[in-house]
């Protein structure tokens, strides 16, 4: 198994810019190599999804390597007053495979997957380039930030939320946008644009639930798949680690309906 951390100029950023890249250790063999694009939480940066986790581990089992940026706090969004994270992201696809080009470029080799604040980066990737990529999960993850936003401007949302006005300044803003997840997806169903498989999960005790529900019911009314899980805890790798596994067996595997994982 081996780590790299990357350093560059990012012209997104428009200065220093952080990803890893882990190589499981039979990535020679490039028939099978398969690899996951991990988009970590908040308050945060790509080495805790590696340390807090499993996901190295069950990677290297399966022969899949690992491409993670770093956001920090930037919602993985080109923040309204902060960072250009979405760009930055897009930037990491593009750069990590001209530098590493052992990783494969065959859409049902890639996938993404995204913890917390990381899920919202996965699924407007997902809805950007939907034939790209094989399967994306999300846990616990805001996917409607259009809906999150009117609980901060309502004063429902669980906590201050200040760093998301800071991303995406109001629900009427980012309504119609590239990051509005929801609208995205509707205009690919009327189109009849396939999709990606997506799932999304969530703890029983986790704040994130009442979010994650409706986007639930939003995927359900467009009649799009969306499988779900819910894992026993809260928002937290406590929670998340026991479900990585069963994740990366649900994306390699083929297509199928939606439902309960």
């Amino acid at each position: 198994m081996t780590l790299y951390n990357v350093q560059y100029q990012s012209a997104a950023l428009g200065g220093e810019g952080e990803f890893g890249v882990y190589l499981p250790e039979k990535w020679r063999d490039t028939e099978t190599l398969k690899v996951l694009y991990l988009l970590h939480g908040a308050f945060s940066e790509y080495k805790s999804s590696l340390l807090y986790s499993s996901i190295a581990r069950y990677c290297d089992t399966r022969n899949m390597a690992i491409v993670a940026p770093s956001s920090h706090l930037g919602v993985y969004t080109d923040m309204v007053h902060g960072e250009k994270g979405y760009s930055m992201a897009k930037e990491v696809l593009q750069i990590s495979a001209r530098m590493f080009p052992v990783l494969p470029a065959d859409p049902d080799k890639r996938f993404i997957l995204g913890i917390s604040m990381g899920g919202h980066g996965t699924f407007k990737l997902a809805m950007e380039y939907p034939d790209q990529f094989r399967a994306v999960a999300a846990c616990s993850s805001p996917i409607d930030v259009v809906a999150t936003m009117e609980l901060l401007e309502t004063g429902r949302h669980f906590g201050g939320g200040a760093e998301l006005f800071h991303a995406f300044h109001s629900a009427d803003s980012y309504r119609g946008t590239p990051g509005d997840v929801i609208e995205m997806a509707r205009q690919h169903k009327l189109r009849g644009d396939k999709l990606p498989r997506l799932f999304l999960c969530w703890g029983d005790q986790d704040h994130a639930q009442p979010e994650d529900l409706v986007t639930v019911e939003k995927f359900k009314a467009l009649g799009i798949p969306l499988t779900t899980k819910v894992g026993t805890g809260g928002h937290n790798f406590d929670m998340w680690d026991p479900l990585l596994e069963g994740i990366l067996d649900w994306m390699l595997k083929e297509d199928e309906a939606d439902g309960v994982c």
